[in-house]
Formats: C-alpha cells, sequence, structure tokens
C-alpha cells in the first residue's frame, strides 16, 4: 500500500473508483465476464441523461391554465391527461414538472419570452402557433363540440344565425367564429368555467370549449342540464368544425429540450401511457386517439410522414435511450 499512497491525487482517485467498481460487480455476482461489464458500463453512458437547458434547473416549467380534466395541481404536483403525460415524460428527461398557473391567453406569451419551457391543455395545432412555437407530436386528437342547454339544438354553423356565442380568449376557434353569418354576439372569457356559467344562466346560447372539460364538468354536475353536441362539419370553417391534434408549444430556441419532450410524446404512445391517462379521466371515446385525415400542418411543420420541418427541423438528436 506504500506504493499506493505515494502515486498522485487523481491516480489514486481512478483506482479507487476501479476497485470500487469492480468490488460491487464482485457483490453483484463475480460470474460475470469483464467485457460485459465494460458493455453494461459504457451503455450506462449512452443513455446519461444530459443537462437540459430549462427556465429553471432542474425543473420543466409548465404553463396550463388548469382546466380539468387536462391539467390542476394537487399537492404541488402536476394532474389531468395533459399533465400526468407531461410529469412522466419530465421524470425520463431527469426533470421535475412545474405548474405554472395562467390564463390561457398568456401561455403562448410565457413559451415565445422563455418564462415557461413547455404549454399544454388540450392545445390545439394552427399555422400562427405554429410559427410563433416549435410545437409537438399530437398527444391526442380533438372534435369540435357545442355546449348548450338540452333542447337548444345548435349543431352547425347554419343553426348559429341570431345565436350569441361563446368561448374562451386565446382559443384556437376564435377567428373563424368572428366569421359565421348572421351570428348575433361572440363574447370571449378568461376561463371556461366563467364561459360555461353564462351557458347555465341563459347569458349565452352556446360555446365551443374543450370538449374534455365539458364532458368532465357535466358529469360532476349534472343538474345543470347541459348537453355537448358534435359540430357539423363545413368546409369553409375547418378548425370550428373540424378534428385537430392535442399538442404542446415550445420555445423555438430550445431544440434540444423539444426534440427530446417530442420523443418522449412518441413513447407515451408506443406504451400507450396517453390511452391510459384519458381513460382514468373519463374519456374512452376511440376518436381521441384516432388522428383526422388530411390535417393542415402537413406542408407546415411536418412533412407527410410526419417528420419535422418548422422550428427546430435542424439540430435532431436521438434521445431514445432515455425511454427504453
Amino acid at each position: 500500500m506504500a506504493g499506493f499512497a505515494s502515486l498522485r491525487p487523481d491516480v489514486r482517485t481512478e483506482l479507487l473508483s476501479r476497485r470500487g467498481f469492480l468490488r460491487g460487480a464482485v457483490l453483484l455476482g463475480a460470474a460475470v465476464p469483464m467485457h460485459g461489464l465494460l458493455r453494461a458500463s459504457a451503455a450506462a453512458a449512452a443513455t446519461a441523461i444530459p443537462a437540459f437547458k430549462t427556465v429553471e434547473a432542474g425543473q420543466l416549467t409548465v404553463a396550463m391554465n388548469g382546466d380539468m380534466p387536462m391539467t390542476s395541481v394537487k399537492d404541488g404536483k402536476i394532474i389531468g391527461i395533459d399533465g400526468e403525460v407531461i410529469g412522466l415524460i419530465a421524470e425520463r428527461l431527469g426533470l421535475k414538472a412545474k405548474p405554472s398557473l395562467m390564463e390561457w391567453s398568456a401561455t403562448i406569451e410565457a413559451i415565445k419570452t422563455g418564462r415557461a419551457d413547455v404549454m399544454l391543455g388540450s392545445m390545439g395545432w394552427t399555422k400562427p402557433r405554429a410559427e410563433a412555437m416549435a410545437i409537438t407530436d399530437p398527444i391526442y386528437y380533438t372534435s369540435r363540440f357545442l355546449v348548450q342547454k338540452k333542447g337548444v339544438n345548435i349543431d352547425s354553423i347554419e343553426s348559429l344565425r341570431g345565436k350569441t356565442f361563446g368561448t374562451v380568449t386565446g382559443f384556437t376557434v376564435v377567428p373563424e367564429m368572428k366569421k359565421v353569418p348572421g351570428i348575433k354576439e361572440v363574447k370571449l372569457y378568461d376561463t371556461s368555467d366563467a364561459c360555461i356559467r353564462d351557458v347555465v344562466a341563459g347569458r349565452l346560447d352556446t360555446a365551443v370549449l374543450d370538449g374534455l372539460v365539458v364532458d368532465y364538468l357535466i358529469s360532476k354536475n349534472p343538474d345543470w342540464g347541459l348537453v355537448n353536441l358534435s359540430m357539423k362539419p363545413h368546409k369553409e370553417f375547418p378548425i370550428l368544425t373540424g378534428r385537430n391534434h392535442a399538442v404542446m408549444g415550445m420555445n423555438v430556441s430550445n431544440c434540444e429540450l423539444f426534440h427530446a419532450v417530442n420523443q418522449g410524446i412518441a413513447w407515451a404512445w408506443k406504451r400507450g401511457i396517453n390511452k391510459e391517462m384519458l381513460a382514468k379521466y373519463g374519456a374512452n371515446d376511440p376518436s381521441y386517439l384516432k388522428p383526422p385525415d388530411g390535417h393542415a400542418r402537413v406542408g407546415a411543420d411536418r412533412d407527410d410522414k410526419g417528420t419535422v420541418t418548422g422550428h427546430c427541423k435542424e439540430g435532431y438528436k436521438d434521445f431514445s435511450g432515455l425511454f427504453s
């Protein structure tokens, strides 16, 4: 041991490290060949978690409005369909999902200005959003529904004539809502809760909100006397009457994190995690997992094979080892 003590400190540290490694190997099973140990060590190094750049070190800051069943906070942890999916992805990236509650209209600005890492909550894809942010692949798909009192029977563009029509400020449907012919008034609200309460009170004929939110609220409040009717498709109103991708938005300058989260979404599909979360919160309709035909993002931020073509099309990195 005298010879060991005479070695340089860095050499001693290296030898001790190797001895510790070998000692652990003996305790776990000395029959493992050395070349197997070296391969295992190399594999572990290959899947080492990078130090991702985030708003706050070790945290994935999530901008959201807290509408259930997509997002909410319980005991400091994000819950809900979208919230629990991103929470599991964050864990694989060595991060903790941190909720940042705000009005929906503020979420995009939070991403653009770098005050949040990701925004979500049944967020629909639109071309303007794809131009402002790096948008992930979908975690599920949505359809358009009109919430109304039983017996009102508004289910098409034509039946909206002369009606008061509401939604939340910043929702993707707002521009098309304002173009509906013969509409009496379009009302915008800060929250889904405020909008749906006006439907209950009769101050609003109908509203287009996240179908998941409305179904969840109706199940909790059957005495409200509300129904959620699907919109009949209309080619001049593809966003208002069509089906869409439920996605996540991220800052265009953080492409490494974007690709990591996007690969996490592929993992969630492969493992059935998104399906599990939908079912957990009562969303069992198979349409949530069925993609719409001919979606507008093909040619905008994806090609016909689903490859990223918009923001972050360059600099792809393979993080599949984190999701094995």
